[in-house]
């Protein structure tokens, strides 16, 4: 009994997390501890009864069994759940290990006469459960240090030909299920990559096959970037102990094949993709007083360089970093200027610098917004002492910084760019010459949807769209041609979602071979997780 009891509460000591396909730990635990208060209460009862009392000792030890059964079933329940596919972990082997031994003991202690030498407690006797207890705690911890390394199912795949972003789209070309919640979709490799809660798919466009895989089943993947190029992935997995640095891993978009395996700083923010070229991951600390902004290689994660910010300048900000195909501009507050230091993201080595001044009372740092294909980007340099050059466009392909014809708000891409005026609808405008390019229906879809070759999308809004995504899945899309076409509608169905939640309901990615449809809120009841490609 005493060595079951042990088992059982191994999840004390070590708690396995397999995101949301586990049982919650804390019911495991309750019964755990049900287990050993009722085991010792068998064993006060069963050593100081009185010859005869048969009904108490029973009564006792049925409830006791119940609970040590009722225990097993749970942890084997958990094993099956958690571990059925290729996870193996600690807890519930071991509790099932545990729950048997502690029924079996439970039934012992009751058949056993209770005179004689199994009243008494001896040397010999404690010490053999001691060291068979020391002996299965023993040999858990190097099963405990060793299961992340189990825990990875992968496969990778051979180079195809990337097909290109389409330019439009008519209807719903494929429809893959995902083997978990679907946590971000970023166009790389021949299709996408798709972060789920425990690693990372490579998916075709033109066919919605999944052709790669790199999950760790039990672990917690925490974010995912993808090069402009498409050519490299880079995935942080949390520690298993809050407090440590992520796990970084450097995986090879067309294949999926890991490139490299190491350590993300823990003083450092979460890689957004703003941060990744086609040559680095460029880091930035969680503080300002943290003035390095090291480089990471897409080929080997090691630090390929490190930009030290000047001693009288503060660079933080959601923007303070922004990488381009091979390009970064790392903005900085320096005393009454703002700075845009451009440099070579492959060697780190300075190419350019454009300088703003500014007003002595401006507290805001500048920050930087580039386009999504990384042809633009505007330099904003709030409290300049000329209004014109508060925010600014840099020609990346050139290299120049042009004035603004009108004031912009946000570039969409392919040269295109929204307005700054907040008092109407914005307007599409070429980013260049300020002109307006498109009406304004087609301008409100860009906004908020994906903006094609030929072609914008976005949702129909309207008729409660979000209510009845929630309720059953279903949305309807506009897709409305750049020309003089008429806008068309193209219904979309992704499966009723879990109404707990309400975060990024619906997302659109124009990826290579298809435009992507896919909602970050749970499917109702853990099931049901699609990808749409349209074509």
């Amino acid at each position: 009994m005493t060595i079951g009891a042990l088992l059982l509460l191994i999840g004390w000591v070590r708690d396995e997390s397999a995101g949301n396909s586990g049982l919650s730990p804390v019911a495991g635990r309750w019964l755990g501890a049900l287990v050993v208060l009722l085991c010792a209460l068998v064993a006060a009862a069963r050593h100081l009864e009185a010859p005869g009392s048969a009904v108490r000792r029973w009564v006792i030890t049925g409830f006791a069994v119940l609970a040590a059964v009722a225990t097993t079933a749970f942890h084997v329940v958990d094993g099956l759940r958690r571990y059925g596919d290729g996870y193996p972990g600690v807890v519930a082997p071991l509790g099932v290990v545990g729950g048997v031994a502690v029924t079996v003991g439970l039934l012992l202690g009751a058949t056993r006469p209770a005179e004689g030498r199994w009243r008494r407690w001896n040397v010999r006797r404690l010490a053999a459960v001691t060291c068979v207890s020391a002996l299965l705690a023993a040999g858990c911890v190097p099963v405990a240090l060793s299961y992340d390394s189990w825990a990875i199912r992968s496969g990778t795949a051979s180079a195809v030909a990337v097909p290109p972003v389409p330019g439009t789209v008519s209807k719903v070309g494929w429809t893959t299920p995902m083997p978990g919640p679907v946590r971000d979709v970023r166009p790389a490799g021949p299709g996408a990559v798709v972060l789920l809660e425990d690693g990372v798919l490579g998916v075709d466009g033109l066919s919605g096959a999944i052709r790669w895989s790199y999950r760790r089943l039990g672990a917690r993947a925490a974010w995912m970037v993808a090069s402009p190029d498409g050519g490299s992935v880079v995935l942080g997995i949390l520690p298993p102990e809050d407090g440590g640095a992520d796990t970084m891993l450097i995986l090879d978009a067309m294949t999926g094949a890991v490139r490299s395996t190491g350590s993300y700083p823990a003083g450092l923010v979460n890689p957004t993709q703003d941060m990744i070229t086609d040559d680095v991951l460029v880091g930035r600390g969680l503080w300002d007083n943290d003035g390095d902004h090291p480089a990471f290689s897409l080929r080997d994660g090691s630090t390929a360089w490190t930009w030290r910010r000047p001693e009288d300048c503060r660079g933080e900000g959601l923007h303070a970093v922004a990488a381009l195909h091979h390009r970064v501009i790392i903005s900085a507050k320096c005393g009454a200027e703002s700075r845009f230091v451009l440099l070579d993201s492959a060697t780190g080595r300075q190419v350019g610098e454009h300088v703003v001044a500014i007003r002595a009372e401006g507290i805001l740092p500048p920050g930087v917004v580039t386009a999504p294909d990384r042809s633009l980007a505007l330099l904003k340099a709030v409290y300049a002492v000329r209004p014109e050059q508060a925010v600014q466009l840099l020609d990346v392909e050139s290299g120049q910084v042009l004035p603004m014809k009108v004031q912009l708000s946000r570039l969409i891409g392919q040269g295109l760019a929204t307005d700054g005026d907040t008092r109407k609808p914005p307007l599409l405008r070429d980013a260049r010459t300020g002109e307006v390019r498109h009406q304004q229906e087609i301008s409100s879809c860009a906004f908020s949807g994906v903006l094609l070759e030929s072609m914008v999308l976005c949702v129909r809004r309207g008729d409660r769209w979000l209510t009845r995504l929630l309720d059953t899945g279903q949305v309807t899309l506009t897709l409305a041609p750049l020309g003089t076409q008429q806008a068309a509608e193209l219904p979309v169905d992704l499966g009723p979602r879990d109404e707990r939640s309400s975060d990024r309901p619906l997302e659109l990615v124009a990826a290579n071979g298809a435009v992507i449809v896919y909602s970050a809120i749970d499917a109702r009841g853990g099931s049901g997780n699609v990808l749409v490609g349209l074509q």
